[in-house]
């Protein structure tokens, strides 16, 4: 079943949205598997994001990454890394090997606790000429966006993922992609 995206003429509180939780784990992190979700919206052709990872004092190797694309084979996609305080990291993969380093969009940091612990969260945007230049086209309302989070550490090998991907596989990968589809609000 897809994860549905609201295509939105203004701007919406992440809270308000659909969360994509990271449930499927390839081998056992040191941290265990600590609960992280994805949470998103279309404005303008533009893809809005937010990461929440219920981890208060992650180390600092410790990342969550959005992979998104709007090419329908999923060849090239992108990849989001964003950790802890940490500033965006955007690369461009095409058949799950990097191909560049993009200029990473700002990135909004939050902190707190609630009755799931303490957490740290992330915001940014995925701006709709990204998606232009790199895909010809930007994310709208009827569109499969393939897609997948990612939950990791760059000190291990094990990793947590919204999609099941498959075993010793490379991260990212393509492959156990999903559909994100965009729905009119």
């Amino acid at each position: 079943m897809p994860f549905l995206v609201t295509d939105s003429a203004s701007p919406l509180a992440f809270e308000t949205l659909p969360a994509l939780k990271v449930t499927e784990f390839q081998g056992r992190p040191e941290r265990g598997e600590v609960y992280s979700y994805l949470r998103c919206y279309v404005r303008e052709g533009a893809l809005y994001y937010s990461v929440t990872v219920f981890d208060g004092a992650p180390p600092a190797t410790a990342r969550i990454g959005l992979a998104i694309t709007a090419d329908d084979t999923a060849e090239r996609y992108l990849f989001a890394v964003l950790g802890k305080g940490q500033n965006c990291e955007l690369s461009l993969y095409k058949d799950d090997v990097l191909e560049k380093v993009l200029a990473a969009p700002a990135v909004r940091h939050l902190a707190g606790q609630d009755e799931q612990g303490e957490y740290w969260s992330a915001e940014s945007v995925l701006p709709a000429e990204l998606f232009r230049t790199l895909f010809g086209r930007v994310p709208q309302a009827g569109m499969l966006l393939p897609g997948n989070v990612f939950l990791f550490d760059r000190r291990e090998t094990a990793f947590g993922t919204a999609f099941p991907v498959p075993a010793n596989g490379p991260l990212p990968t393509s492959r156990g992609f999903d559909s994100f589809l965009v729905v009119p609000y």
